[in-house]
């Protein structure tokens, strides 16, 4: 496609948004990785300023679809991560169901005071173990997630800070192996701006978002087994799912009674999307 044919002065459409209409198009016949070019050789190859470049190369890396990386350039972001709820997978199950290599950075392993302000559903008094990781997929930082655990139930599953240090270790792997058997967990997704840590930690640059899911994990005996808070760089995360139309006539699932896996909850729920204030657990760091 040749510069005169893919922006046009004369167009009501800026060049700007022209030259993203281009760039969108590239993109889609690249391989995720793929180095496009430089911003000084697209301003001059198709004739506009660098203001006009950096313009639409900025909209592409906010929307998650280009990657930069200092002093090497920009390149194709990888497809986003793309979470179904209808299966309690681990993120490195999710990973690899995805054909994709899930690693992690250990950042903290200790055991924490309940006194020290975190909006948890330990009861009071109960010793925790805080497990901070950094995780990677296919070598690029994905997410930042926060594992509680009570000090009882890491110590009967075997683990050890030597083996969550395993760039490869799994904390539902190490759950199975120990004989535990997950049953359900209730994941809660919002959205907010990142500590000035995880911007760094996930090369956020200029798009400081984040997605955060907070998901408490029970056993089949009800016993609450792991809070996990993952903060994930939000323009490389979407979360799917199906909506089915059921009996109009049915009453709302509040007024509804609770099935038997719901009772095993030691508080009450209500599920779905919720509008309103509610506690910002992230803004704890």
């Amino acid at each position: 496609m040749t510069a005169v044919a893919a922006l046009r002065s004369g167009l009501d459409r800026p060049l700007y948004l022209q030259l993203l209409d281009w760039l969108r198009e590239d993109i889609l016949i690249r391989q995720p990785g793929a180095r496009i070019e430089s911003e000084p050789q697209l301003s001059r190859r198709f004739g506009v300023s660098r203001f006009t470049v950096t313009r639409a190369i900025e909209i592409l890396v906010r929307d998650g679809l280009l990657t930069r990386r200092q002093g090497l350039g920009t390149f194709v972001a990888p497809p986003r991560l793309r979470r179904a709820p209808t299966y309690l997978r681990s993120f490195t199950e999710a990973m690899a169901a995805e054909g994709r290599m899930a690693t992690h950075r250990l950042l903290d392993f200790a055991i924490i005071d309940k006194a020290d302000g975190l909006n948890l559903p330990y009861p009071k008094g109960t010793p925790l173990l805080c497990l901070e990781r950094l995780r990677f997929v296919d070598g690029s930082p994905m997410a930042v997630h926060y594992s509680f655990l009570n000090v009882g139930v890491a110590q009967t599953a075997g683990l050890t800070k030597a083996i969550a240090a395993d760039s490869h270790f799994s904390l539902y792997r190490l759950f199975r192996d120990a004989g535990f058997v997950i049953e359900r967990g209730v994941e809660t997704l919002q959205a907010r701006l990142a500590t000035g840590r995880e911007a760094q930690l996930l090369e956020l640059d200029k798009s400081p978002v984040v997605m955060t899911a907070h998901r408490e994990t029970y056993a089949e005996n009800g016993v609450l087994v792991d809070v996990d808070d993952a903060v994930h760089d939000a323009r490389r995360y979407a979360y799917e799912t199906e909506i089915r139309r059921g009996n109009e006539l049915a009453p709302p699932i509040s007024e509804q009674r609770e099935t038997a896996h719901a009772s095993n909850s030691n508080h009450k729920r209500s599920f779905g999307p919720r509008i309103g204030k509610r506690d910002a657990r992230g803004d704890r760091r």
